[in-house]
C-alpha cells in the first residue's frame, strides 16, 4: 500500500439495535491526514445534528434508535463509512442495523427465558 492510499483499520458491523437505545457504528482508516469521515445511510449522506454525531475516531452515534419516526423515516438499513483526504476516498462495507423485536412466551420452563430475540 502506498502511504496516501486510505484503508480501513476498522469497518462497521450490523446491529440490532433496541427501541430508543443509543448504538454506536465504529470506522477507522489509516492515511495521510487530513481524513474526512462522513456516513451514509441508504446512500444518502447523513447531516451532523442531535440525533447523529461523527465523532473524531470516526465512529458514528445514533443517540436514540427510532424504527419508526414521526415523519416515517427509519434509523433502520444499511450504513456506510465515507473516508476520503487529498488522495481519494474509500467507502466501507454495508453494516445493516435492525430494531430488536421482543416475543412473550416461547418457553414455560424455568431454564429457558421467558422473552426471545427474533428478527421482524
Amino acid at each position: 500500500m502506498c502511504d496516501a492510499e486510505l484503508s480501513f483499520r476498522l469497518e462497521p458491523r450490523d446491529i440490532i439495535a433496541g427501541q430508543e437505545q443509543p448504538l454506536m457504528l465504529h470506522c477507522q482508516v489509516d492515511g495521510i491526514p487530513p481524513i474526512t469521515i462522513q456516513w451514509r445511510h441508504y446512500g444518502l449522506l447523513l447531516t451532523q445534528d442531535q440525533h447523529h454525531t461523527t465523532f473524531i475516531n470516526g465512529s458514528l452515534l445514533i443517540a436514540h434508535f427510532q424504527k419508526t419516526k414521526s415523519d416515517r423515516s427509519s434509523d433502520e438499513g444499511d450504513y456506510e463509512c465515507v473516508a476520503e483526504n487529498y488522495f481519494g476516498l474509500v467507502v466501507s462495507r454495508k453494516a445493516r442495523i435492525q430494531a430488536a423485536s421482543f416475543t412473550r412466551g416461547l418457553a414455560s420452563s424455568p431454564y429457558c427465558p421467558v422473552t426471545a430475540l427474533h428478527y421482524t
